[in-house]
């Protein structure tokens, strides 16, 4: 990169001379000392971005400039031999560890510096424990779980020869392990991405399951990542703020342009995050990038992605339709870190954003602790006029319920004047008919002494008159002539002689 207007080309690390090494440390000083200015000033430090200042040909050496290192940055067994004697230092120094992983880091040993370097991982804050085995963590999982892990299972390293196989010893593993891990850590549960990472991690300890799932979760909770698969990812929220903000003062002109087309992290770092480039990056480098995430956590996420930007930016500027922007930024960039990657290393992992990263970390708390508050006031005022509301809906039925009750205490005294009404009208009607009734009982006590009388009259002529003729009386006072005579004189004398001893008024 270019320094104070000299260019020079960063040689590999174990060929780098003693005057190269001055002069690096004084640039590391220079680059440490603007970010924490541009940090406590909020100026745009864009100008001091190493990588946006190498050259085409810097990003892409020739071919010669390769010899000896594969991939993976590792050249033979000497390095391999240097990090067995590194892994047997009783304390181990934190600075050889550092540079021999900037120097690539050998297969045969990637799983035991992996462990070296969790244990020298220092955690905020008090370590997750259960008292379940791996094997009764892995069998305790919840069946939605077990549901959701199977389908992802075969979408994971698709072409990679270990988990290829469908239901083979790598998917069994890997499912195993997500599974434990849901059960060990109930508050993150199972996420998409984790599977990726569990995945790179398993990959080196094919013979020790229950090592790889030890490192896996130390690897989410040491290292903080497990704010990142939270259901409601405040971890990844809070990373994506700071990628924002990281690109708008490094790269404004970029940033600008991307928010220009609505173009946010959220829409293209979320995937990067998530699954740390193993979904978009061949399997070596996701490997490679690995290594110095557990050497310094998450911020070297950070790192790749502002190199992934920056070298891409012109690129990028010249991109106006969101839909291109967004092809190209989820599928081409990642395409152009290749086998050279190894070669930016040096220049990507470098870079010292461990302020920067902190500042924008409580810059994000204070803002997201402000935003709470003016939620919570602006629920508190939407709450308030929901039931001012409300209050004004109730007033209203209160006066609708007093017009009714003033209209049904009309009815009632209507009703009631009616009812007096009626009684009254009853009354009168049962005097009527006592009346009547009493009238009555006095025709029918008429009626009776005049049936005794004539039944007296119709013996005595009936005992006079001989056996021929007579009368019938009946038990009711009824009474009718029995004769053979048709002569009906006698009958005329009754009703004459009753004429005359009864003559009632009906009236």
């Amino acid at each position: 990169y270019e320094m104070e207007g000299s260019a020079t080309l960063m040689k590999p690390a174990s060929i780098t001379t003693a005057q190269d090494r001055r002069a690096t440390r004084r640039q590391k000083s220079s680059v440490r000392k603007a970010i924490y200015d541009s940090v406590h000033s909020n100026s745009k430090i864009e100008s001091m971005s190493m990588l946006s200042q190498q050259s085409s040909e810097d990003m892409n050496p020739a071919p010669s400039e390769m010899a000896g290192f594969d991939v993976v940055g590792v050249r033979d067994e000497k390095q391999l031999r240097h990090w067995e004697s590194i892994l047997e230092q009783e304390p181990l120094c934190r600075r050889d560890v550092e540079s021999a992983v900037f120097a690539g880091v050998p297969d045969a040993v990637r799983g035991k510096v992996w462990q070296t370097l969790a244990k020298m991982r220092k955690c905020k804050e008090e370590p997750l424990s259960s008292s379940l085995s791996y094997e009764e963590l892995s069998r305790s999982a919840k069946p939605l779980v077990k549901n959701a892990v199977m389908l992802d299972i075969g979408r994971t390293f698709p072409t990679h020869v270990y988990y290829r196989e469908e239901l083979g010893p790598g998917q069994t593993a890997l499912c195993n392990i997500l599974l434990a891990y849901s059960t060990f850590d109930s508050a993150v549960g199972y996420c998409q991405g984790a599977g990726f990472l569990a995945g790179i991690v398993l990959n080196y300890f094919k013979d020790d399951e229950e090592a790889g799932f030890t490192l896996f979760k130390d690897l989410l909770t040491r290292y903080n990542l497990r704010d990142v698969y939270k259901p409601h990812m405040s971890g990844l929220k809070l990373r994506l703020y700071q990628l924002s903000r990281l690109v708008h003062d490094r790269h404004f002109e970029l940033h600008e342009h991307l928010n220009t087309y609505e173009v946010t992290p959220s829409l293209y770092a979320v995937s990067w995050i998530m699954t740390a480039f193993a979904a978009q990056l061949p399997f070596k480098i996701a490997v490679r990038i690995m290594d110095f995430i557990f050497l310094q956590g998450i911020d070297a996420l950070f790192k790749v992605i502002l190199y992934t930007l920056e070298a891409s930016e012109n690129e990028i500027l010249s991109l106006k339709n969101f839909e291109v922007l967004m092809s190209y930024i989820k599928e081409t960039i990642p395409q152009k870190i290749d086998a050279s990657f190894e070669y930016r290393v040096k220049d990507i992992f470098s870079l010292d954003l461990t302020l920067e990263l902190r500042e924008l970390e409580i810059e994000y708390q204070v803002l997201h602790e402000d935003l709470e508050s003016a939620n919570k006031a602006e629920m508190l005022e939407t709450k308030y006029n929901l039931l001012k509301l409300q209050n004004k809906c109730h007033s209203n039925q209160i006066t609708q319920l007093n017009r009714e009750l003033e209209r049904s205490r009309t009815e009632k005294r209507a009703l009631l004047g009616r009812v007096e009404e009626l009684e009254a009208k009853y009354r009168e009607d049962v005097m009527c008919l006592n009346f009547q009734i009493s009238t009555l009982q006095e025709e029918v006590e008429l009626l009776r002494k005049r049936n005794a009388v004539l039944c007296t009259v119709l013996t005595g002529e009936a005992e006079a008159e001989g056996e021929g003729e007579g009368f019938l009386v009946t038990d009711d006072g009824d009474s009718f002539m029995v004769s053979n005579d048709p002569d009906r004189e006698s009958i005329v004398n009754i009703e004459s002689l009753l004429s005359e001893q009864f003559q009632p008024s009906m009236e």
